[in-house]
Parts: structure tokens; sequence; C-alpha cells
């Protein structure tokens, strides 16, 4: 897993139909494609981290842990951050 970042943008090699993208000049300046929030570099590049745990978990490594602590950064649990990112790839199935 590959989260590739520039100054205004962050993409990821395993899940690119979501992004993070900087949006305002000071903190909180980063938007998620899946959340609506404003939020810091941190907390985008954490945003990143977890949609690519959820979206290719690996069988053989344990990330409950880490995604725990992940959706932690962004004020949210592991349960809501699969229900956005599933209904999202639903939406986008139907559009």
């Amino acid at each position: 897993m590959t989260i590739y970042e520039c100054s205004r943008s962050m993409t990821s090699s395993v899940t690119p139909d979501e992004w993070a993208w900087r949006a305002e000049r000071d903190e909180p300046a980063w938007r998620l494609s899946w959340i609506p929030d404003q939020l810091t570099h941190e907390q985008a590049w954490a945003g990143m981290q977890l949609q690519e745990i959820l979206s290719h978990p690996d069988p053989a490594s344990d990330h409950d842990a880490h995604a725990r602590a992940l959706a932690d950064q962004l004020g949210i649990t592991v349960r809501q951050a699969l229900h956005t990112l599933h209904q999202r790839m639903l939406d986008r199935r139907h559009s």
C-alpha cells in the first residue's frame, strides 16, 4: 500500500476512488473524499491509511488496533468508516 502526496493532494495505490485534497491555506486545511469535515494534514493522512486498511485488509496481519487508532484521530469509529466507505462504493456502482 502506498499513499502518494504532493502539496495539494493525497492519493492511494490501493483506493483510487478516494483521495484527500488541500482546501485551505491554514490548518485545518484538508478534506477527504469520504469525510465532510475539514481536517489537519495528520488527520487526512490517517484517513488515507484507514481507507487502505479497510478496503484491502491483510488476513496475515492484525490491523484492528491500528484501524481503531486511525479512526480515533478522525473522531469516528471503525464501524462508521466502514459504513461510509461501503456506501460510497455502492453509490459508485449505481451511478
